[in-house]
């Protein structure tokens, strides 16, 4: 019986091992997703608690419902760049909110952008204090986005990810850890259709079929060529 030949062989194994894993990995992802996704439907019913009580137990609250009393920033916000609506460019707006337990950001929803890229949006903000309902957000950074906001004290400021410590730099003061999502409200002026997560699980096993299927494509690829040898 003929050898096979060590380096395709090597080559062809690697490349499977790695399709597999990436299948995999896939599942696992969906898996993930379904589980965020009930966790979620669970919380909707849920009744909301205060401030104090989530920062109490601060890594079992996510997507927990909560309740606070705080006083908005008026000038100095953020505004959270590339944010499409409906195949409308715009941006999501997130403003410091002053409590009894600290500055907390809150994520008011989605604004439209202008004409032009120098003239940032109007936003509206109550000036008084007032109760504030939504749920608790744990922002995660993506080492892919370069975040291209300066310290420069101008305001509003375009950032182009949620990342508490930059923000922080920027607003020079302490935030608590994590970002509020605001529910929807009649006439704010802000769209609040948070998206829970970014891909659907669907489409993370159809994506672990596609790997499983060029790994097997890859198999094939190979004991054909070396039977045509």
């Amino acid at each position: 019986m003929r050898r096979l030949p060590v380096v395709s062989t090597l080559i062809t194994f690697i490349a499977v091992v790695i399709m597999f894993a990436l299948g995999i990995w896939q599942l696992q992802r969906a898996e993930q997703k379904n589980q965020r996704l009930a966790s979620i439907e669970q919380m909707q019913d849920a009744t909301a608690i205060g401030l104090a009580d989530v920062l109490s137990n601060i890594n079992d609250m996510v997507d927990v419902p909560i309740q606070f009393d705080a006083s908005p920033e008026l000038t100095q916000y953020f505004l959270l760049d590339n944010k499409i609506h409906q195949g409308r460019v715009g941006y999501q707006v997130l403003v410091p909110l002053e409590t009894k337990q600290g500055t907390l950001i809150a994520n008011f929803g989605w604004v439209a952008a202008t004409d032009s890229r120098a003239i940032l949006p109007e936003v509206r903000l109550a000036s008084t204090q007032q109760t504030y309902l939504g749920l608790v957000s744990f922002p995660s950074k993506n080492i892919m986005v370069t975040e291209t906001a300066e310290l420069d004290g101008k305001w509003p400021k375009v950032l182009q990810q949620v990342d508490l410590n930059v923000m922080q730099q920027h607003y020079r003061k302490p935030l608590l850890p994590f970002v509020v999502k605001l529910t929807e409200v009649p006439n704010s002026g802000f769209v609040r259709e948070w998206q829970p997560v970014v891909m659907a699980p669907e489409k993370h096993i159809a994506y672990a079929v596609q790997w499983f299927l060029l790994a097997l494509a890859a198999v094939i690829i190979f004991f054909i060529a070396q039977r045509k040898k």
